[in-house]
């Protein structure tokens, strides 16, 4: 049985976050765009306390409404372009590079 479970290692993983460092793509964007921001508006000091402040807030987010729900309502809520995509992608199709 431990045969089959090291044979299809990769089948466990599929769906892991895509991961920069050590955060999530998400979490990353939180934690280094507004340090870049006060950089730019001569507010370093500022910029780390929103970026604190915005990964707290994301964590709970996350963790009260699940790790898609912010995909979703991204999604759902936000406009999009049909001209782009025009036919559905696969399902099996997890992300497109490049």
């Amino acid at each position: 049985m431990s045969q089959d479970y090291d044979k299809h290692i990769i089948l466990h993983h599929l769906d892991d976050p895509l991961r920069v460092l050590y955060w999530t793509l998400d979490e990353a964007l939180v934690m280094i765009a507004p340090p870049f921001v006060g950089l730019i508006l001569d507010q370093i000091l500022l910029g780390v306390f929103a970026a604190a402040l915005g990964h707290f807030f994301l964590k709970l987010f996350k963790k009260k409404l699940g790790g898609g729900a912010l995909r979703h309502a991204m999604y759902w809520y936000l406009p999009h372009n049909k001209k782009v995509l025009r036919k559905t992608p696969p399902s099996y199709k997890r992300e497109y590079i490049g």
